[in-house]
């Protein structure tokens, strides 16, 4: 049981990634409402995602994905049911940004070169070629399907790379700085007073927090925004061992002592995070847009009835979708 759990974990750990743009975005949905038609998965505006193409996409997670540290998760040992459920839940929700984003390209006017048209295509012919009976009896794609969906995916990484250089990469020291410090949060008000009064009568810190602090921890690093905006306020302009008078917040009172104001790896690696956090933004602020203004739908029951059938297992091994794609674009 315990292997089970770490596998599936690991798993899904690996479908997230799946997607060129990341995990899901504030758990926003823009594809579900009615039937969208008897071979058409969902559509967004007037894009229409085909069956043929969420069984490529389905078929090739299955694959790059079904194996983790050598263990086969297709196999009678574990759920099969859990982990196709949870694939096709990362597939829907990587299938839905790429028409998201070229839907985007559209309103912009952004298309692929000639050289990337003609990547599409020789990736399509090879991909193609790779597939046995088997797989395409599965996914019911041609080789102009592969090209269609072949184009939709590199235009939306168009999109992408376009967007994420867009976004400011300046950070400065005092947005990104991580401090440390010792907390002490109680819930009580009387408490608080009485722990104020012994911070002013020189009581030890550290053993304050150590003893009263109703948090799992007394000892914390973090940088901006893990806290209310009134802890932020005041902890922010503390100096190295200075020690923060009570702060209201979050339905009790919060302590702070400073250690270390000023954490200088912790703080460069925040950076980083947050050029991500303003990408994910970027995105966010995109799908919030397009749903608002353009009508999505999706057949639920079309979607509900797609499994990966057990019995040919053995002959539906195609997982070179991606990748194709990727040795044709870095060859041009």
């Amino acid at each position: 049981m315990k292997l089970f759990k770490k596998v599936i974990s690991m798993a899904l750990a690996c479908v997230i990634s799946l997607s060129f743009m990341g995990c899901e975005i504030n758990d926003k949905v823009v594809y579900f409402d009615t039937s969208s038609g008897r071979n058409t998965v969902f559509k967004i505006g007037d894009m229409k995602c085909s069956k043929k193409e969420a069984l490529v996409y389905l078929l090739n997670a299955k694959n790059i994905y079904g194996t983790v540290d050598g263990v086969n998760l297709w196999t009678s040992e574990f759920d099969t049911d859990t982990i196709t459920g949870s694939l096709k839940d990362s597939v829907m929700e990587h299938l839905t940004k790429v028409y998201i984003l070229n839907l985007y390209a559209q309103e912009q006017e952004i298309e692929l070169t000639d050289k990337e048209n003609e990547a599409c295509e020789d990736a399509a012919a090879e991909y193609y070629k790779s597939l046995n009976s088997t797989e395409k009896s599965f996914t019911g794609a041609r080789k102009k399907d592969i090209t269609a969906m072949y184009k939709r995916y590199a235009l939306a990484q168009k999109v992408y790379t376009n967007l994420m250089n867009s976004v400011d990469e300046e950070v400065s020291e005092d947005e990104a700085r991580v401090m440390e410090a010792f907390v002490l949060y109680v819930k009580d008000e009387s408490k608080a007073n009485e722990i104020q009064g012994m911070i002013d009568y020189g009581y030890t810190f550290e053993r304050l927090a150590a003893t009263y602090t109703e948090l799992d921890s007394y000892q914390v690093t973090f940088g901006r925004n893990e806290y209310p905006q009134e802890v932020d306020d005041v902890v922010f302009n503390l100096d190295t061992d200075e020690v923060s008078g009570a702060i209201a917040a979050d339905g009790g009172y919060y302590f702070f002592q400073c250690l270390d104001k000023y954490n200088e790896q912790l703080s460069e690696e925040n950076k980083t995070v947050i050029i991500n956090n303003r990408r994910k933004q970027v995105l966010e602020d995109i799908i919030s847009d397009l749903e608002e203004r353009y009508f999505s739908d999706m057949n639920t029951e079309l979607w509900d009835s797609i499994s990966i059938p057990n019995d040919d297992a053995d002959e539906l091994t195609s997982g070179t979708f991606f990748s194709t794609l990727n040795e044709h674009y870095s060859a041009k």
